[in-house]
């Protein structure tokens, strides 16, 4: 090792080919892995601690080492997640386990170190050249001195089969230009806004086939796929009654009728005032047969919110269920949803358009009074529906849930996805969900943090009740079990015993008591959900799958899926979806799913869609797995 070092130290005032001073020189023969791919990563990290080793000793400006550093940062994060990819795909991190996990460790040294400089230059400190003597040894004797990276050419070369081949997977797909630094997204000539300079490398969420199906057509074909099965199941008094796919499609098409005899045509913009529920999404769906853009509203927004709303999309038609809200224009006209007609048309001028026209303008509630209708395509929802499909496959006849507000675009989305895999849309009120959700007994429980608090508190309420010595046991158990699942730290065995013994017996009869025993997905979004509250699920054996985002991008980016914890993050991207982050951690999203742009003028689209990328306005950042952790929320 001292040898290595003084190798090292030997080539600070090497000349280049171009006459310049080398601070680290490539060698081939001392740092060769004989693998392509790795060498011209190194080489490009040797390029800039040299570029920035010049920038000091030359006193360029303070910019340009900032710009050097920060470009050392992410390109030391990206090479890291590759080189740690490639390791885990071609075995070398099963059958060297040990090798695999000191490399590791060894690059998180190194990246820590690489952070420290960059932070302490920010701070305005001096960055000495012993501390760039650090990173440039570091690199020596990692590649070359400690056989690190010889390591895993030795196995390569020794260990796999002459065909492998090394494809980056879903994390890291677009890793081609292996001797480049971190791409600059480009800008069309004609487009005057500041180009868009990526943080990080770019992931994506894999493919997604998107039907050229308008929600009218794409409704047509779930009732085809699934015509006798239950596509609804509503409370009437003291019971619930279930709909077919068939009996949901004949109300729909009446209360189309009854749209088109108020005057409306396709295209025109139609307010739905109604409570959330099972005849919204009737109104929902006859709006898409009668061609129509549906506006949600809700009963919690202000007058001026309501007529800000109504003037910017141009609505021609409110169909309310109650009080007529205030703050309606007046060239409006205003329907009550009883008094709407049922009589279906001869045609459906919804089953005639097209997929990239506006199928409907959704507003998020956390904005008042100020307007930022997303205008979402059919192409927008559909996308949504096949990668959540997709992604969370379920059997047809089974159940899920509808009791969020339909006006918000996740509880919508979600309630197409149930229908696109054949489920049934159980729709039950949040006050009574408690005894609601036994008797209902889902698959798919689409909820929020509060939903599943509440689920916890009576959980922990009906254990303590139980008593006995089983209880005792299994009393606090569920959050310990949690933490050790969601770290992936293995458990003693005296709580194993207690796990085997006491917890798992109470937890799944507890769970068949409150009607969470059947669950295969229990989704969480709209507000960041606590670790503490995550691990309590996990430890009685329920997965919380946390949903990211925005109104913007149809309500999905990123998925927590089962593969994806701990729980502190909000998943990898969802089929469909490109995500990266902003030299200024901004979370980035591009796909089939982002909104076609604003309905009102009030908001410049050009600078949140820049150069096919929206930008959230949510700070994230990237663990080295490729996976998102929301850093502050929009």
């Amino acid at each position: 090792m001292a040898l290595a070092f003084l190798r090292a130290h030997d080539r600070v005032s090497d000349m280049g080919a171009d006459g310049t001073e080398t601070f680290i020189e490539w060698d081939n023969e001392r740092y060769s892995t004989e693998i392509e791919r790795f060498d011209e990563q190194h080489k490009r990290l040797f390029t800039l601690l040299n570029d920035l080793y010049l920038a000091m000793e030359e006193g360029q400006s303070e910019q340009r080492v900032g710009d050097t550093l920060r470009e050392l940062e992410r390109y030391t994060e990206y090479h890291f997640g590759d080189e740690e990819e490639f390791m885990q795909d071609c075995g070398f991190a099963m059958d060297c386990a040990d090798c695999f996990f000191n490399h590791r460790e060894m690059h998180e040294e190194f990246a820590a170190k690489v952070k420290e400089l960059r932070q302490k230059h920010e701070d305005g400190e001096y960055i000495t050249m012993e501390m760039l003597m650090f990173a440039r040894d570091w690199l020596d004797s990692h590649i070359a001195g400690l056989d690190q990276d010889q390591s895993y050419s030795d196995y390569y070369t020794d260990a796999v089969p002459e065909d492998y081949e090394y494809t980056p997977g879903k994390l890291r797909a677009d890793r081609k230009n292996t001797g480049e630094p971190i791409p600059e997204a480009e800008t069309p000539k004609n487009e005057q806004a500041e180009p868009v300079r990526l943080g990080t490398t770019t992931y994506e969420g894999g493919q997604v086939d998107v039907p050229e199906e308008t929600l009218a057509t794409w409704f047509e074909r779930c009732v085809a796929d699934h015509p006798d099965k239950d596509a609804a199941i509503v409370r009437t008094d003291e019971t619930f009654t279930a709909l077919t796919y068939t009996e949901c499609r004949e109300q729909a098409q009446a209360l189309a009728g009854g749209l088109l005899e108020c005057g409306v045509e396709p295209g025109d913009r139609v307010a739905l005032h109604v409570e959330s529920g099972f005849d919204w999404s009737l109104l929902d769906l006859a709006c898409a047969y009668a061609g129509v853009v549906s506006v949600p509203l809700t009963k919690r927004h202000s007058s001026q919110r309501t007529y800000t709303i109504l003037d910017d999309t141009d609505t021609a038609l409110v169909v309310t269920d109650s009080t007529v809200p205030d703050g309606i224009p007046t060239d409006v006209d205003v329907c009550r949803y009883e008094e709407l007609s049922r009589n279906p048309p001869a045609e459906f001028p919804g089953l005639t358009r097209q997929p990239e026209e506006i199928a409907t303008v959704v507003y998020r509630f956390d904005r008042e009074p100020a307007a930022d209708g997303c205008l979402l395509t059919n192409t927008n929802i559909r996308a949504a529906i096949a990668s959540l499909a997709q992604t969370f496959p379920v059997s047809s006849g089974t159940v899920g849930t509808c009791m969020l507000p339909l006006a918000h675009i996740y509880q919508r989305v979600m309630t197409y996805y149930l229908w696109e895999r054949g489920a049934a849309v159980a729709y039950l009120e949040p006050q009574s969900v408690l005894s609601d959700l036994p008797a209902i007994n889902p698959t798919v429980l689409v909820g929020v943090p509060q939903l599943y608090k509440t689920i916890q508190d009576a959980f922990q309420e009906r254990q303590s009740e139980r008593g006995g010595l089983r209880q005792r046991f299994a009393s606090g158990l569920a959050s310990t079990i949690g933490a050790h699942k969601n770290t992936g730290d293995s458990m003693s065995t005296t709580l194993s015993l207690k796990h085997r013994l006491a917890g798992r017996p109470t937890f799944n009869a507890l769970r068949d008591e409150l009607g969470i025993g059947e669950l295969e997905y229990a989704f969480t979004s709209t507000t960041e959900t606590d670790t503490s509250l995550h691990e309590f699920f996990l430890g009685i054996g329920v997965h919380l799958t946390e949903l990211y985002g925005t109104t913007e991008l149809t309500g999905i980016a990123a998925a927590n899926v089962h593969c994806s914890y701990p729980a502190e993050t909000v998943g990898r991207p969802l089929p469909g979806v490109t995500l990266a982050l902003s030299e200024e951690a901004e979370i980035l999203a591009r796909g089939p799913t982002v909104t076609a742009g604003y309905a009102s003028g009030q908001f410049d689209w050009d600078k949140r869609y820049r150069s096919e990328w929206f930008h959230t306005g949510d700070i994230g950042q990237f663990t080295r797995e490729g996976v998102l952790k929301l850093i502050e929320a929009n």
